[in-house]
């Protein structure tokens, strides 16, 4: 039997593989055909069009060459004389000149063979673009980027986990791993919250769950540091995507911007679990501390310190947050419900200019007055910063509420600050008055001045007298307000020492209530209880209990008497009731037989005069009052012999975020042309500007819609943009941010 050619044994199997039912991979899977699928794909419509002339091998002969010797000479002579044209040019000229169409890898080979070398055409960089409600935001993302503040609290993460690792405060790493709740890999099933001691220790305090949490089984141990500083962005932008700043809102439609503002489309599980790791981790003592030279740094050049001189303010104010527990909790006075409630309290200090440099969170009421110098003692080398000590006077301006003898005596104890505070009303006595200068004009505002010298009592400690500069006002309106200082006269007059506390409302307190809103500060952060001893109740109900038992001893017979009338009455009561039971009422009047009428009034006579002898022995025996109000008092107070302390870690973390972001949209809100546009009206005007952000592998370009509604905000808006692309800023990924107005 002849051998059959290549073409026709391709033909044969070509041919089967069309009659049979298999298909063709598995078809060449279970024969040894002499072709692969993918040779299979190109031979069988070559068989179909031309027959078994589509199957030669043309390998011997060269292949196909389209280009011959003249073409070949063209393209020496075209690449000569044309030094910067590309193949796809040279491709077109060929196709002109010759009418020879060519693949650009054919003329590669065919140039590397003639030894001419050919500019490549330059590859389009893949652009990925996104359409974002809230592009305006980018300018904010850009200034953290800029000032480095992810990379900073990321790295100051990292310094936190590495000195946990020797710390004693954990399990350690070899515990044995609880396994009731969980699947086969080690994770939570829902089993886990319905285990009994689960639900028990719930809203138990940290301190006592830190003991039982492993380090290595920690996600913050696992991940880098460009994940930390990721992550560390998403939280920070939580109260502007979520609106309210809670975690829970972040798997709704806001909370799909966080794709476009840290890169990653995270999950309300992965951020509440990232917070959950930095409050076991025990970090808000280092971010507090971190925070205050940071953003003295960033915020040294914006204003100097001469225009203070000589006198440099810094306010004291708090912010009290409404706590709803079943539990009974610490409690305090919120202002903005009007009621007397558990609460977290914040004690916050801002600088001269209103920004917020320090703060710490209480459970309950916050002990101001004279722990506002060991606030200060925290932080008084960043106050400073770096070089020789300012030569001004700082004076720590503080509301009504902290005008306690006893903190004023605190104050007078150092040398290095002074306070400005008020009086009410109430507290100002005429009579304590010891000296009382001449009159004088308020230089800043419609008023007289009198520099005085006043006695205030110390009502912790009786009979002590504290003297104290102060400033009586009074208004050309009428009204009298008084303020109390230890700035001494000498050297600061009475108009700057007015001028200095009334400036507390533009410079302070407003930039706060704006804070509150855009930077959501009211917000409780999740929160653990732990439980305690209240002291000042079971001292109380020690007391109470003494004072009963001594009374009762004094007024033994009393007691005795006035306890045997009572049953007199209690027996008399039941009769009375059956004849009261026996009776009608008619048109308001009590119908009855003449015979138990008369033994109804009888009934009602003794029982009266027996009430009577009762109050006799009480008015005889006025101690009666004081053990009535002593058991009253006792038996209100049972069941109150413990109290609920709030664990404030993590609601001091979130608002350490809160509070940089309102720097942030500070120093944005400076950049477009200061205080005249409040962060409230930044946050309608730019932040949430639409636009396109478009990303290739170098840069980050964000084009935002101009609103033409508002023409004077976007011409601001247009030169801000073209500042903040001067600083060249790069992301974590080493994009560079470039700004644009549509």
């Amino acid at each position: 039997m002849p051998k059959r050619s290549r073409e026709e044994r391709f033909a044969y199997w070509l041919e089967r593989i069309q009659r049979s039912r298999l298909p063709v991979r598995e078809f060449l899977a279970k024969h040894a055909v002499p072709f692969g699928l993918t040779q299979y794909y190109r031979l069988q419509p070559a068989y179909e069009r031309d027959g078994l002339e589509g199957l030669a091998d043309g390998r011997s002969g060269g292949n196909h060459r389209f280009i011959h010797a003249d073409a070949e000479g063209f393209l020496r002579w075209y690449v000569s004389t044309h030094l910067e044209v590309t193949q796809k040019q040279l491709r077109e000229a060929l196709k002109e000149r010759y009418g020879i169409e060519i693949t650009g890898w054919g003329l590669s080979v065919c140039l590397r063979r003639l030894g001419v070398g050919v500019r490549r055409a330059p590859k389009l960089e893949e652009v990925a673009e996104e359409w974002t409600p809230y592009a305006g935001v980018q300018l904010v993302v850009a200034l953290a980027w800029y000032f480095g503040w992810p990379q900073a609290t990321a790295k100051l993460i990292e310094k936190t986990m590495a000195r946990a690792r020797n710390s004693k405060r954990f399990a350690s790493p070899g515990q044995k791993l609880d396994r009731r709740g969980r699947n086969p890999r080690g994770q939570f099933t829902r089993r886990y919250n319905r285990r009994s001691d689960v639900r028990r220790d719930r809203f138990e305090s940290v301190e006592r769950k830190r003991g039982s949490k492993s380090l290595s089984r920690m996600d913050l141990f696992k991940v880098s540091g460009e994940v930390l500083a990721r992550r560390c962005l998403a939280v920070l932008s939580l109260p502007f995507v979520t609106h309210n700043g809670e975690i829970r809102t972040v798997d709704t439609a806001p909370g799909m911007a966080l794709k476009t503002i840290c890169g990653f489309q995270y999950k309300q599980a992965t951020v509440a679990k990232f917070l959950a790791e930095l409050k076991y981790l025990a970090l808000s003592e280092d971010l507090l501390r971190f925070q205050v030279g940071f953003w003295q740094e960033r915020w040294s050049g914006a204003h100097p310190n001469d225009e203070h001189l000589p006198l440099l303010c810094y306010y004291v104010d708090g912010n009290t947050k409404a706590l709803w527990s079943s539990k009974r909790v610490k409690k305090n006075k919120v202002t903005m419900l009007g009621r007397v409630m558990g609460c977290l309290e914040q004690v916050f200090i801002h600088d001269g200019h209103g920004r917020p440099i320090y703060f710490e969170t209480y459970s309950g009421h916050a002990p101001l007055g004279e722990h506002v110098l060991g606030l200060f003692e925290k932080i008084e080398d960043s106050l400073e910063g770096p070089g020789p000590k300012l030569p001004v006077e700082r004076a720590i301006v503080m509301d009504a509420a902290s005008n306690s003898v006893r903190t004023l005596r605190a104050f007078a104890a150092q040398k290095q600050y002074h306070y400005i505070t008020s009086l009410d009303d109430n507290q100002w006595d005429f009579r304590k008055v010891r000296k009382e200068g001449r009159p004088q004009r308020y230089r800043f505002g419609p008023a007289t001045l009198w520099d005085c010298e006043i006695e205030l009592v110390d009502s912790s400690e009786k009979g002590y007298l504290f003297v104290t500069r102060a400033i009586k006002i009074e208004w050309d309106r009428g009204k009298e307000t008084y303020l109390i200082t230890s700035l001494p006269s000498q050297l600061i007059g009475a108009s700057l020492v007015v001028k200095s506390y009334f400036d507390r409302w533009p410079d302070e307190e407003l930039p706060f209530k704006i804070m509150k809103a855009v930077g959501c500060l009211h917000r409780v952060a999740g929160y653990g209880k732990q439980q305690l001893a209240d002291v000042r109740v079971r001292k109380r109900q020690a007391e109470l209990g003494a004072t009963i038992d001594h009374l009762r001893a004094r007024l033994h017979e009393p007691i005795v008497a006035v306890a045997e009338l009572e049953l007199r009455i209690a027996n008399l009561i039941p009769k009375e009731r059956r004849l009261r039971a026996h009776s009608k009422v008619i048109d308001g009047k009590r119908i009855l037989p003449a015979a138990e009428a008369i033994e109804f009034r009888d009934f009602a006579r003794r029982i009266n005069a027996l009430k009577s002898d009762v109050r006799a022995i009480r008015k005889e025996h006025q101690d009666f009052r004081k053990l009535e109000k002593a058991e009253r008092e006792w038996i209100r107070l049972q069941g109150k012999e413990t109290v609920y302390k709030v664990d404030v870690e993590l609601d001091q973390i979130m608002t350490y975020f809160r509070v940089s972001l309102v720097n942030l949209y500070a120093h944005l809100s400076q950049l477009l042309g200061g205080s005249h546009l409040s962060l409230v009206r930044l946050l309608h005007t730019v932040l949430l500007l639409p636009g396109r952000i478009q990303e290739t592998r170098r840069e980050k370009r964000v084009i935002l819609e101009r609103n033409k509604k508002d023409l004077t905000a976007m011409d601001r808006l247009k030169s801000t943009i073209k500042a903040i692309n001067q600083y060249g800023i790069r992301d974590g990924q080493g994009k560079q941010f470039v700004f644009s107005l549509n």
